[in-house]
């Protein structure tokens, strides 16, 4: 076990409320203190400072880990999406990033996630560019079964999380799309980001997706998980190469890395 899953036990214990958004915002200082400017609570707000100068505010603590990504590619006035949105903390960074006259579309299955979600929207003024989308992303239009754990380890996939704490969550149909037909309903003529963290799913998600990939390149950062025992991220790397993608990097040495993939 890792040190970040010993202190994911111990953050387990420790009831919800104040007294773990102060905790929470002191270990993350210490975990992230060099990438972030602070991280702290303001107002009853689980609160993160970003070195570009972006505040999200939260209703409920979060990793701050997620806002540490290589956001770079992300342009102002810019299109993104958010796939796997959990709670919206990274889809209020992105509206931050991409400005009011960009737009982020961001997609959530899980019931619990999004009401969260909507209410740090509130927290952080209600971002007119950001467009919550109450469904999975697959590689089919559909319904799928869907692990619902309430949390961010929730999936449509048998991933290490569930597998080993299958107790902790409930099973239920959900609606899945996919990314191309997604661009088709929204008309889409750019798409210049897109950030993918969904349990276990992208290899499906990218399967949904090569018409979009291929129209407009977008810069991709794909999150890759452990499946059915098997690491998700050569089939990711494949896809994304087959896809015209030919700056392919794991960010990370691990057996689960970030991939972030242009076209050039």
């Amino acid at each position: 076990m890792s040190l970040k899953d010993v202190g994911r036990k111990i953050y387990q214990c420790i009831p919800a409320g104040t007294f773990r958004q102060y905790a929470a915002a002191w270990a993350y200082r210490r975990l992230h203190g060099a990438a972030l400017t602070d991280c702290c609570v303001e107002n009853g707000l689980f609160t993160v400072r970003t070195k570009d100068g972006v505040v999200v505010r939260t209703v409920v603590d979060f990793d701050p880990e997620s806002l540490i990504a290589d956001f770079s590619m992300v342009p102002r006035d810019g299109v993104v999406m958010d796939v796997g949105g959990n709670i919206g903390a990274v889809a209020v960074y992105l509206a931050a990033k991409v400005g009011p006259a960009g737009r982020v579309i961001a997609y959530e299955p899980d019931e619990h996630n999004l009401a969260v979600f909507r209410r740090n929207l509130e927290a952080n003024g209600s971002p007119a560019q950001v467009q919550l989308v109450p469904k999975g992303i697959s590689d089919h239009e559909g319904t799928l079964e869907f692990f619902s754990g309430g949390n961010y380890t929730s999936s449509f996939q048998q991933t290490d999380y569930v597998q080993r704490e299958v107790k902790k969550y409930n099973v239920v149909r959900i609606p899945v799309t996919t990314l191309d037909a997604e661009a088709t309903r929204l008309n889409l003529t750019r798409l210049d980001f897109v950030k993918m963290d969904i349990e276990g799913s992208e290899v499906a998600a990218l399967q949904g997706a090569p018409a979009v990939l291929r129209r407009f390149h977008p810069a991709i950062l794909v999150e890759t998980h452990i499946v059915n025992g098997q690491s998700t991220a050569a089939e990711v790397e494949r896809l994304l190469a087959e896809f015209g993608y030919r700056n392919i990097i794991r960010q990370t040495l691990t057996e689960t890395p970030g991939i972030f993939a242009t076209p050039k």
